[in-house]
């Protein structure tokens, strides 16, 4: 029995569906590379702080690094001028610190050390 060309084994059926996966495979990990090159990539980080000021009006809390920057929360509830708080920080996918964002914020301690520090630290 003589096969005709133009008829299609069951292999040649296979082997044509797994090359056509494939390529959408490789066009969709390119597509996504793309795309995820070029959006932000945020990365979190811890701070440690200390309370230079607490605005109960405002409800805004004041925090200075170590490196002297700034940094405001929301909440004052129990803090007071000289807490430690661990600040959870959002980098806003740049290099620049200071549009970072404040994320998060937790009583981290105080003792008497700190008072000296934190004074020092005040603006």
């Amino acid at each position: 029995m003589k096969r005709n060309k133009c008829e299609w084994s069951v292999f040649d059926t296979i082997l044509t569906v797994y090359i056509a996966m494939f390529v959408l495979a490789v066009i969709g990990y390119v597509v996504l590379r793309v795309i995820d090159d070029r959006a932000p990539h945020h990365k979190q980080y811890p701070m440690t702080t200390v309370v230079v000021d607490v605005c109960e009006p405002n409800d805004t809390v004041t925090c200075r690094d170590f490196n002297g920057n700034l940094w405001q929360f929301h909440g004052v509830e129990d803090w007071v001028v000289g807490d430690v708080a661990s600040l959870l920080m959002d980098d806003a996918g740049t290099q620049l610190i200071n549009d970072d964002i404040v994320l998060s914020a937790k009583y981290d301690g105080w003792f008497s050390g700190w008072t000296d520090r934190a004074s020092a630290l005040q603006p």
